[in-house]
């Protein structure tokens, strides 16, 4: 795996790797990304030092280019009056971790016209050093000398002063060579294309390629963004990092506001951003004064108590310190060689552009890349309802009576209006209805996209005006924002300065900040510019019109624009309730619905392209990518090479296996027409009783949704076998559309619940029961090792719903573009997959990442079971992961797969009584 990587980042290039959960793909991950970093600086380093040498080597056995083989005195005499030469750096690596950089700046004469194309044939070219050339070079020499000659003293003189000259050309050339290391390199490099030059080998051409590659940009290394979906799976990388590995490298992490901030009123805000940015402008966050304190703390150097640091060490420090965590980490970012995020901060535009992420040369690796399709295009769509249209519009209302901008704001309000009126018109038509959610989508028969586009005014003259008037409306923020914070020095002078220094100025700080933070010191709400969250809607929707409407709308066909009425969530939340007992008691300003204006992004290689085009090499990875069909043509970018990794874990040790038939010998199909079938339930319903009399300590049982599920459970429990699963195992199911927290609570159920009935490394013979939903919480992140799940059953296919207007208008988009680009011959791009390949594919990627919650490291064992027919089927069981389709054992008879199960269970669980006998003798 590591092998592989490098070739990538060695050779620019992008590529995927599938490595199952427990190979050590993470800590593979970091090291052979780190390790190649240190490398290159190295080599970069190497070459530098040797490219010179070689030169000289070349120069006294080749034939010189036609740049150096005229007057060569000329040509110093020209460098030195044209050229001003900057000193040879001498700095070397100070460590194998590549903190220390090498400068380079190699001058160059600029080229003349003979010298653009260099060809190694050269008729000009000439050997310096053959005798006939000197022969002539001397001649006229010779024949001066020889008629002033009057005896052999001066003959010998002569000699001498031949011989100074000849030296004297040799050091010309030498250091002619040298002022123009690029272009002799370059020269060097065509010659080598047919044939190494004589007194060369194969790394002497290494070495100069490298240097080549690399001379012009010698201070930089690339950086490397280590991106993850999910905070707590980046907190995992780090621990990684800081535990297992020797690496000690400058490292920053990426976090919201709501995760870093330490002022109490903000953190309790409804918005966070919008209340943090209402505290600076009114000068009463003392944190964020003095953020920089965080920033140069030295716990953070070489060997510090913080070299290696996470969200919560940071947010521990700055709590010490009251200083800003969010501020200094995005400072720590500036001078780091890794930098651990979410994904979402490298895919979404606005994000990069927020925190200041350019990616260009940039080493990008996105770990749990199974979904990176589905957020690269919600990355690239852009949302904006009229409850936001309306606070944009108010204060900017509020902006134009007192004076600021008005011509902008005017026409800024007069936009949320326009788009207002055409969300809640009376008149509009809808034609996608799914519950309480109504949906119209262009372009449609009878109206294309640029129809619904002029009635919102959105014509490419409006979007040059808009962009015009968001880049005066953020450089207003930027201008109030920092007015009167001449305290806040210039970070680059910080870096300079000793950590004892940066603090001298404290007490001069506290006169420009009041310091008390009571409830009186809280800032009013008083409009000084537009707030936060309205700018970053407004450069949203810039951004998607400027692919849509503006001068690069190579991407108009990628986009759906719709508008969408819906029940406000907010009147039927369980909080709304707590407040008001019912609808009648709701204020007149809470609005029953809530009106959107969508642009979704058909094509998620509208964002990831542009980081591709950028970045030096992309790595995508996870324990569950495949299938792997559709990256390529979906992200539009070129995947070099793809590796398929097996499971570290023994093939004994794992058993996967397709059961085709039930109990009653009826085939377990899940499809729609059978799932509400009373008979196909109770077949499910003896399999699972069946299974979990067997399985020792902890199972979880997928299913395709919370519809089913709710199904499965209530027929279960008038058949009986609810309670006979019961009798087995404790039961536990997981709850739809609850909280974060409600999660983490029942999560912490199951697995106290198993902690405290094992009490030993004994099997459990009852253990628990998990009931989930594919692409559900527990489906994704969570670590279900050793006794917390032994067993997977996996119920249906998890099709993504056929009716939902956005899948099917992927369907239709795909289908559209592919019949496009397969009349297109000429076309370079991979061929986007047909609608209903797509559609396929997003099933078997949710049953792979299901599989992945067990078996997470070597020793571990466990079974996996399919309970429907259809993943018997050659091209279905091709859809999933390697390490599963090369061990699947299909049945056909459901008592021989219970015999083979409880088999498999009897001689696993022996095992481990023997392991477990084995480490009570070794204690004694």
């Amino acid at each position: 795996m590591m092998n592989h990587m490098i070739r990538a980042l060695n050779n620019s290039q992008n590529t995927m790797i599938e490595s199952p959960t427990g190979s050590g793909k993470s800590l593979a991950l970091l090291c052979a990304a780190l390790g190649w970093r240190r490398s290159f600086i190295e080599r970069r380093w190497h070459s530098k030092e040797r490219a010179p040498e070689i030169v000289e080597r070349f120069i006294k056995h080749n034939s010189l280019p036609g740049f150096l083989n005229d007057d060569p005195f000329a040509i110093m005499n020209l460098s030195s009056k044209s050229i001003k030469k900057a000193p040879e750096a001498t700095t070397t690596p100070s460590s194998l971790d590549g903190s220390t950089a090498v400068a380079s700046a190699e001058p160059s004469v600029p080229p003349s016209k003979s010298e653009t194309d260099i060809d190694a044939n050269d008729s000009n070219i000439s050997n310096f050093f053959a005798a006939e050339s000197k022969s002539r070079y001397f001649s006229s020499q010779n024949s001066q000398d020889s008629s002033d000659m009057k005896d052999a003293g001066n003959k010998n003189a002569a000699k001498s002063t031949k011989s100074k000259v000849s030296k004297a050309r040799e050091k010309a050339i030498l250091k002619a060579a040298r002022a123009q290391l690029p272009k002799t390199v370059e020269y060097i490099l065509q010659m080598a294309k047919t044939q190494i030059p004589a007194s060369l080998n194969q790394e002497d051409i290494d070495i100069l390629t490298h240097y080549q590659e690399n001379y012009s940009r010698p201070m930089y290394t690339p950086r490397i963004y280590f991106g993850s979906r999910t905070h707590k799976q980046v907190s995992q990388l780090i621990d990684e990092l800081r535990r297992k590995t020797p690496y000690r490298v400058p490292m920053a992490v990426l976090g919201s506001r709501k995760q870093m901030c330490i002022h109490k009123k903000v953190k309790e805000a409804e918005c966070v951003d919008d209340q943090c940015s209402e505290l600076r402008d009114a000068k009463k966050c003392v944190p964020f004064a003095k953020f920089y304190n965080l920033f140069m703390h030295p716990s953070f150097a070489r060997d510090g108590e913080n070299e290696i640091w996470d969200i919560e060490d940071i947010v521990k420090l700055g709590k010490d310190l009251n200083a800003c965590p969010y501020y200094a980490s995005r400072e720590l970012t500036s001078s780091a060689h890794i930098v651990f995020c979410p994904y979402n901060y490298i895919l979404d535009p606005g994000v990069r552009s927020a925190v200041g992420i350019s990616l260009e040369e940039d080493i990008v690796i996105l770990d749990e890349a199974h979904n990176i399709e589905g957020a690269a295009r919600d990355a690239a769509s852009q949302e904006i309802t009229d409850i936001q249209l309306e606070i944009i519009s108010l204060e900017c209302e509020k902006l134009i009576r007192k004076g600021v901008l008005v011509g902008t704001y005017l026409r800024t309000a007069s936009m949320a209006e326009r788009i207002l009126s055409w969300l809640q018109s009376k008149f509009n038509v809808y034609e996608f209805h799914d519950c309480e959610i109504r949906t119209s989508v262009w372009p449609k028969n009878d109206m294309p996209l640029d129809s619904v586009l002029a009635q919102l005014g959105f014509t490419s003259q409006f979007v040059k005006q808009f962009e015009g008037d968001c880049n005066a409306l953020e450089y207003h923020i930027k201008l109030y924002t920092s007015k009167d914070m001449h305290f806040l020095r210039d970070i680059s002078s910080l870096r300079d300065s000793s950590y004892s220094e940066s603090l001298e100025n404290e007490d001069q700080h506290a006169v420009v900040i009041d310091h008390t933070e009571n409830e009186h010191d809280y800032p009013k709400k008083e409009l000084s510019h537009l707030s936060e969250g309205s700018m970053r809607l407004l450069k949203g929707l810039l951004r998607v019109l400027k692919h849509v409407v503006g001068n690069d709308s190579r991407f108009k066909d990628d986009y759906r624009v719709a508008r969408i009425r819906q029940q406000n969530p907010a009147r039927t939340s369980s909080a709304a309730h707590r407040n008001w007992k019912s609808k009648t008691d709701f204020p007149n300003w809470y609005p029953s619905s809530i009106n959107t204006l969508a642009f979704w992004a058909m094509n998620p290689g509208i964002v990831f392209s542009e980081i591709a085009n950028v970045s030096r090499s992309i790595v995508l990875t996870s324990g569950t990518l495949s299938p792997l069909d559709s990256y390529a043509s979906e992200l539009q970018t070129e995947f070099a090479s793809t590796l398929e990794a097996n499971h570290v874990v023994d093939s004994s040790r794992f058993r996967a296996m397709c059961i085709k038939f039930g109990a009653s010998g009826r085939l377990l199909e899940g499809k729609y027409k059978n799932v509400d079938m009373l008979s196909y339930q109770d077949d499910l319903g003896q399999a699972v009783t069946s299974i979990a009399a067997r399985c020792p300590d902890g199972m979880l049982v997928f299913v395709t949704s919370y519809s089913l599920m709710s199904k499965l459970l209530s027929r279960w429990k008038l058949t009986g076998h609810l309670a006979k699963i019961g009798a087995h195992k404790e039961v536990f199911t997981e709850m739809q559309g609850g909280s974060k927290e409600e999660f983490d609570v029942l999560l912490s159920q199951y697995c106290d619940y198993m902690k405290k009935s094992k009490g030993s490394s004994l099997p459990l013979k009852r253990g628990a029961i998990m009931f989930a939903v594919y692409r559900g919480k527990v489906s994704e992140g969570i670590d279900f090792s050793d006794h917390l799940c032994r067993t997977i059953v996996n119920i249906g296919i998890p099709y993504p719903a056929f009716k939902d207007v956005k899948v099917a208008l992927k369907r239709e988009y795909n289908d559209s573009r592919r019949k496009t680009q397969l009349q297109s011959p000429s076309s370079s791009a991979a061929a986007l997959l047909s609608g209903a390949k797509w559609y396929d594919i997003q099933a078997f990627r949710a049953i792979n990442q299901a599989f992945g919650r067990c078996l997470r490291h070597k020793r571990d064992w466990g079974a996996i079971i399919m309970l429907d027919s259809r993943l018997a089927l050659p091209w279905n069981s091709m859809q999933l992961s390697k390490w599963i389709r090369q061990h699947i054992r299909v049945y056909d008879d459901f008592d021989q797969a219970k015999q083979d199960l409880e088999d498999f269970y009897g001689t696993l669980v022996e095992d481990d009584l023997i392991t477990h006998k084995f480490a009570e003798l070794s204690l004694e």
